[in-house]
C-alpha cells in the first residue's frame, strides 16, 4: 500500500522507488519477478529499469579498500570542510589509502569491514531524464546568473565564486543554487526559527518542481536501494513537513511540497562548475549525498583522495557517498555540464 497521498508527486516517486528496489532484488537473485507498475509513464519506467540494472551491476562488482570509516569519522573536526590548508594532509598521513584506483565501470566501494563507502553508476541517467533536467536548468537561468559571487575570499564562497565557472555557448547560465520547499537553518532551534520556502522557489517554484519530477524520482529510487533507512526517514520527514504546513495554514509551502518529487529536502544545482576538494561540513557520516551529472561535455574526473578513488564523471553518471567522510572535487570543467547534487 502506498503511504503517500495520491495528489503528491512523492506518490509516483515512491512507486518508482519500490519498483527499482524489487527489480534490483530480482537481478541479484534474492527476490521474485515483478511486473512494471502501470502508474509510471513510459519514460520513467524505462529509466527505472535501466537504473535497476546499473545498481545490480555495481553491487556485483565490489571493490574493497583499507579504510576504517568509523575511526576516520571520529578524527574529523566538528565543522570539517576539507578546505583548510594542512588539515586534510594530516588526515591523509594518519589514514593513508592503501592504493589508488580509477573507476570507469559500475561498482560499490567497501571499507575493510564491508561497509559501503561509495556507489558508482556511470551511465545510470538515460538521455530522456537528462533532457528533463537540462530543460529545468534553462528555467533556472535567472536564479543561476544572480548566484555568482566575486569576493576575494574564494574558499568561503567557492560554490558560487566566479573562478569556478565557465560560460556556456548553448543557452545554459553558469551558477549554483539550492532549492527547497521547506528549508530549515541548521543550528537554529524551533519555535523561533522554522522551515521556510527558499527564495529560489518563491516565484515560479511549482513549474520548476514539476519539471524536475522524473529526475528527482530516479534519484530517490537509487537511494531506496543504496541506503534504505535514509530513504524511509527522508520520506517520513517530507510527509511530516506536509502535515506541519497544513496545521500552520502555510498553503504556499503545502502546494510546493505536493509537487516536490524528491525525498531529499534540498537539491543543489551546479551548472558549468568545477569544485575544489571539499567535505560537507553540515552533513553526517551516516548520510549519503547523491550526485549526478547531465549534459553534453567531454571526459571529466572526480577525485576522492582520502579513499584513494578517482571516478570518470561523465554525462549520465550517478555517484553516492557520505559527503561528510569522502573528500571530493572535480578539477576540470567542460562545456554544458550541469550537476544536480542532492543532500539531506
Amino acid at each position: 500500500m502506498n503511504p503517500i497521498p495520491a495528489d503528491w508527486a512523492l506518490s509516483t516517486t515512491h512507486i518508482a522507488s519500490e519498483y527499482v528496489s524489487r527489480q534490483f532484488s530480482v537481478l541479484i537473485g534474492v527476490g521474485p519477478k515483478v511486473l512494471p507498475p502501470i502508474e509510471l509513464d513510459v519514460v520513467l519506467l524505462m529509466a527505472c529499469s535501466k537504473l535497476a540494472r546499473m545498481l545490480a551491476e555495481a553491487y556485483r562488482n565490489p571493490v574493497t579498500i583499507n579504510f576504517d570509516i568509523t575511526r576516520y569519522s571520529e578524527a574529523l573536526q566538528t565543522m570539517e570542510t576539507g578546505l583548510k590548508s594542512g588539515c586534510e594532509e594530516l588526515l591523509l598521513a594518519r589514514f593513508p589509502p592503501d592504493r589508488q584506483i580509477i573507476l570507469e565501470w559500475p561498482a560499490v566501494v567497501l571499507n575493510k569491514f564491508g561497509i559501503i563507502v561509495l556507489w558508482y553508476l556511470p551511465g545510470a541517467i538515460d538521455a530522456a531524464i537528462q533532457n528533463d533536467m537540462m530543460a529545468a536548468t534553462v528555467m533556472m537561468s535567472g536564479l543561476l546568473g544572480t548566484s555568482i559571487t566575486r569576493s576575494t575570499a574564494k574558499d568561503n564562497k567557492w560554490c558560487t565564486h566566479e573562478s569556478n565557472f565557465q560560460s556556456s555557448d548553448h543557452g545554459l547560465t553558469p551558477g549554483c543554487i539550492n532549492l527547497s520547499p521547506a528549508w530549515f537553518l541548521q543550528g537554529h532551534p524551533a519555535p523561533k526559527f522554522h522551515s521556510e520556502i527558499l527564495a529560489t522557489l518563491r516565484v515560479g517554484g511549482i513549474s520548476l518542481c514539476q519539471a524536475m519530477q522524473r529526475p528527482a524520482a530516479l534519484i530517490a529510487a537509487a537511494l531506496r536501494v543504496m541506503h534504505p533507512s535514509l530513504y524511509w526517514s527522508s520520506l517520513t520527514t517530507q510527509l511530516g513537513l506536509g502535515l506541519w504546513a497544513a496545521n500552520n495554514q502555510l498553503q504556499d509551502m503545502g502546494d510546493l511540497l505536493r509537487v516536490w518529487g524528491s525525498v531529499f529536502t534540498v537539491l543543489a544545482i551546479m551548472c558549468n562548475q568545477c569544485s575544489p576538494l571539499h567535505c560537507d561540513a553540515l552533513s553526517h557520516a551516516q548520510w549519503f549525498d547523491a550526485m549526478l551529472s547531465v549534459g553534453g561535455y567531454g571526459p571529466a574526473r572526480m577525485r576522492m583522495p582520502n579513499i584513494g578513488i578517482e571516478i570518470a564523471y561523465n554525462s549520465g553518471v550517478m555517484a553516492a557517498a557520505s559527503g561528510r567522510i569522502v573528500w571530493h572535487g572535480v578539477d576540470n570543467m567542460y562545456p554544458e555540464r550541469n550537476t544536480p547534487s542532492t543532500c539531506q
